[in-house]
């Protein structure tokens, strides 16, 4: 009887298995992830079919509060994507876990170096990047031809940006040059400002990130350069401290109102197919520029923390990331094919060598708001 039963029961527990619902692991996105997470959900489910992947897509403003929120209120989600400069702080506070164990195999190397660097905090790595990016400079090929102004060339200085930027500029109707200055897009507002400094060859930090040098001769020229701009130049629009890249400065650029503007390579695509737009690019003046991008964190708390990871390392695959990803891959090993391998990206990836991250500290989000 004891052994019938035994029967029964072992039976009822393997079908109990073999019928369990998946589970559901969550992750976090920017709202731009919305048109493509349906395609991610269902190329996941093709080779992990014992886990439903749901991805929720936010938009970036106000995102990194709700991180910590949702953190600190012991209700994550499985994943959360994060911008180079959220990682620090969020691993500072003892927000996510750290995925030194789980990376043994992972060839390291092979990720860009500023938004690699950017999930290592303390010698701990807290951060997977799919996202990589450079900050490079748009002209607007229309507004420079009909202004009798050469294109910028490949050695260029920020006195030459200036001249240009003078002579394409007439006041209250085109602006030589656009920049972000909105506090509600720190990131964006670092492209710009942080290469100028680096250009003039500041820095916000020394190389242990334990003093603040921005008020050495360098630095000082930098913020000089950067405010004057607007203060006493005049090449930017009069809506400057208040602009944002995506929302204002790309319309005006499109629309033949900017005739330069610092960003990542995430315009390639758009621009490439909006009617009627000439445009080019080319590395930043003096070259340095703000490296950065987006990696997948675990935060704390997280319900199916080991289901995370296997998608995370799953995703990162130089094949998957090549073809899923929707913004410039973080791995040099993902973009020998196209859309990655266009003129447009190999000089993106030529500027790649002269990037730097913004300091990895956990005090970040607060030290540029400031």
């Amino acid at each position: 009887m004891n052994r019938r039963f035994l029967l029964i029961l072992v039976v009822a527990l393997s079908a109990t298995s073999l019928f369990a619902a998946p589970a559901t692991v969550t992750v976090w996105m920017g709202s731009w992830w919305a048109d493509a997470a349906p395609k991610l959900v269902s190329e996941y489910a093709k080779v992990n079919p014992n886990v439903a992947l749901k991805i929720e897509t936010l938009p970036v403003n106000g995102y990194y509060d709700k991180v910590v929120s949702t953190i600190l209120g012991g209700n994550p989600p499985d994943v959360i994507d994060l911008d180079a400069y959220m990682i620090a702080s969020a691993a500072g506070n003892g927000l996510l876990t750290e995925w030194d164990p789980y990376i043994k195999n992972l060839d390291t190397k092979d990720f860009a170096g500023a938004i690699w660097n950017a999930g290592v905090l303390n010698g701990k790595v807290y951060a997977i990047p799919n996202r990589g990016s450079e900050t490079i400079l748009y002209y607007n090929k229309t507004m420079f031809d009909k202004a009798g102004v050469p294109y910028p060339p490949e050695n260029w200085t920020y006195e030459d940006m200036l001249a240009m930027a003078k002579k394409l500029t007439i006041p209250g109707e085109q602006y030589g040059l656009g920049i972000a200055a909105a506090v509600s897009d720190p990131a964006n507002v670092m492209d710009a400002f942080s290469s100028m400094l680096w250009g003039f060859g500041g820095d916000f930090f020394d190389k242990d990130n334990k003093t603040c040098i921005i008020n050495k001769p360098e630095g000082v020229a930098a913020i000089k350069f950067w405010s004057e701009l607007y203060t006493k130049y005049k090449v930017v629009p009069e809506g400057t401290p208040n602009y944002s890249t995506t929302k204002d400065l790309v319309p005006m650029f499109i629309n033949n109102k900017v005739a330069m503007i610092f960003q990542s390579s995430l315009n390639i695509a758009p621009f490439n197919a909006t009617k009627g737009l000439n445009w080019g690019l080319q590395v930043n003046p003096q070259k340095m520029n703000r490296g950065g991008g987006w990696s997948f964190t675990i935060p704390v708390g997280a319900a199916h923390a080991s289901e995370a990871r296997d998608f995370v390392l799953w995703f990162v695959q130089p094949e998957n990331l090549s073809r899923l990803m929707i913004r410039e891959p973080a791995r040099p090993s993902a973009t020998s094919s196209p859309p990655w391998n266009s003129p447009e990206f190999k000089i993106v990836f030529s500027a790649s060598k002269y990037s730097k991250g913004v300091p990895a500290i956990p005090q970040w989000t607060e030290v540029q708001l400031l």
